[in-house]
């Protein structure tokens, strides 16, 4: 049985100044940063007590209308980021690491809500179990790939 290495991932530069990013090119848009952070800091401060307000006011338990199409549309996105990962990195494109990152953040969210919406007991032990040996460990691949490329790019 004969094995290749892989050949080494070649991703070319992204140009980030047009969002303001700092660059060995030319200087940063200082304005749209300022504003950048602004947005992120006016929606952490809203979401921290919202999500406060929200666990002590949300019953415990809950009917959806749609809950398949829900978990369809969740394992959809995660399909869609991987197999966008599989293809930017085929083509050493340097959008890979953005679809990684996608695709791990989807996969810890699949986990969250997995266990949190099983039901006690066989259920909630096969989401625990699928969390921990699966949709983690992708996760955290996911994000390696992500921060790899992200390294290349530098």
């Amino acid at each position: 049985m004969q094995t290749h290495a892989l050949a080494p991932l070649r991703l070319r530069p992204i140009d980030l100044r047009p969002l303001g990013f700092r660059s060995t090119a030319g200087p940063a848009q200082p304005g749209l940063l300022r504003r950048a952070r602004l947005v992120a800091l006016a929606a952490g401060g809203f979401l921290l007590p919202w999500s406060a307000l929200l666990a002590v006011t949300l019953p415990a338990t809950a009917q959806a209308q749609h809950w398949a199409m829900a978990w369809t549309g969740l394992d959809a996105a995660e399909a869609a980021a991987a197999l966008a990962t599989a293809l930017l990195l085929g083509r050493g494109d340097h959008r890979a690491g953005l679809a990684a990152a996608a695709a791990g953040t989807l996969l810890l969210v699949d986990a969250w809500f997995d266990v949190c919406t099983s039901a006690p007991g066989t259920g909630q032990a096969m989401a625990l179990a699928e969390a921990g040996c699966l949709e983690i460990p992708l996760a955290i691949a996911a994000w390696w790939v992500a921060i790899a490329a992200t390294r290349e790019t530098r």
